[in-house]
């Protein structure tokens, strides 16, 4: 069996399982209480993030996005120092062209 760790949070997860379009379009924090010995957990309390109960967590979660986007797209954009090499010119260039 396959699996990926998430690069978010370190998570294993089942290449064969994972379906992200079932996922709620928050970050969700959930607080849980244990049930007893061998009876498991049961959510006491649930709350979004998005609704700054917990900046910390969330500036820590959006640093990790930050890295993850630029990881993935920073080939997409063009650098910064390139165009501006590229057109950078001084009056004395235009007399010249």
């Amino acid at each position: 069996m396959s699996q990926f760790v998430c690069p978010l949070c370190g998570k294993f997860s089942s290449v064969k399982h994972y379906d992200p379009s079932n996922y709620e379009e928050d970050i969700m924090l959930v607080q849980v209480r244990g049930l007893g010995h061998r009876k498991g957990v049961e959510v006491s309390e649930r709350y979004s993030l998005l609704e700054g109960e917990n900046q910390e967590l969330l500036d820590l979660i959006s640093d990790r996005i930050e890295i993850l986007y630029n990881m993935l797209y920073e080939d997409d954009e063009p650098e910064e120092e390139e165009e501006t090499e590229e057109f950078d010119f001084t009056p004395e260039d235009w007399e010249e062209i």
